[in-house]
């Protein structure tokens, strides 16, 4: 019995350095961003169930593209997604030599509101790599699973959702098939029956986002999209898609797999200095 416990706490200090440095690298490369959401355009309404309360189904909500203005002199810690975010909005600057940027993206948080102008602090999430870190991709009882979510919404954003200037009924059939992609529980999609569903209210976008559910499969030939989720507990939460380069599915980002390598190295040089010491007592 005392050979057990020697063995499993020396297995114990053999593991802890590592998954202590590997823990403190996931969260170190979650990173923050400080926006400001300026409003859904393009848009047309709709109404949904369940609807959040204090509303009901009889509410009509905005549904499309949300809009952000963003600080491009802000310090996001060094964290590559945070910086991702900020690259992708420098593209859009608001001037000519301005120092505030845009970015578009789409909510997948129908229980919390939003206001315009409304500032705020989001957690950003690497979705290709961490699934599970944004709650609303994880319903009770849902059938599938957050990253089957995730892959689902992969192929969405690869075939309709990277155009620059959508128009309305192609940004309300993007929000439409985010929710229901997201709240859906069943293990198919349909904007009309199941346990979440999306009414159109205005627009001819309702059959569009049917379609677009119907083949949510990744396009051949084509990099899959990084999916950025803003993640706050007080607000709604919402997901950015930047087209990818070459295969990004599941790729580590370049901090997570710095500080994995050195963990791992680490790993090694502690294990033969372990060994050594055993070789020398015995």
């Amino acid at each position: 019995m005392s050979m057990k416990t020697s063995s499993m706490s020396m297995k114990w200090k053999t593991w802890a350095p590592v998954l202590l440095i590997l823990a403190c690298s996931g969260v170190a490369s979650a990173g923050s961003i400080s926006m400001k959401f300026v409003g859904d355009t393009p848009a047309q309404t709709c109404r949904i169930d369940p609807a959040p309360s204090p509303y009901n189904t009889s509410t009509r909500f905005y549904i499309g593209r949300s809009n952000f203005t963003v600080n491009l002199t802000q310090d996001v810690g060094g964290d590559s997604g945070a910086s991702a975010l900020l690259a992708e909005a420098s593209k859009n600057l608001t001037a000519p030599q301005s120092s505030i940027g845009k970015l578009s993206g789409y909510c997948i948080d129908t229980y919390q509101a939003i206001g315009s102008p409304w500032p705020d602090v989001w957690e950003v999430v690497n979705l290709n790599i961490n699934p599970t870190g944004a709650p609303t991709l994880s319903p009770a009882n849902a059938a599938k699973s957050a990253a089957a979510k995730v892959a689902d919404l992969q192929g969405l954003f690869a075939r309709h959702g990277l155009t620059a200037t959508p128009t309305a009924d192609e940004a309300a059939a993007m929000g439409a098939a985010v929710w229901e992609i997201v709240n859906e529980t069943s293990s198919t999609y349909s904007l009309s029956a199941g346990t979440f569903k999306v009414y159109q209210a205005s627009g001819a976008w309702a059959s569009k986002a049917s379609g677009w559910l119907a083949d949510l499969s990744m396009p051949a030939n084509t990099p899959t999209p990084i999916l950025y989720a803003l993640v706050d507990p007080f607000t709604q939460d919402f997901v950015i898609a930047i087209a990818g380069v070459g295969n990004t599915n599941h790729a580590p980002e370049p901090f997570t797999m710095l500080t994995a390598s050195l963990a791992l190295g680490g790993l090694g040089v502690y294990i033969r200095k372990r060994s050594g010491r055993s070789r020398l007592a015995n």
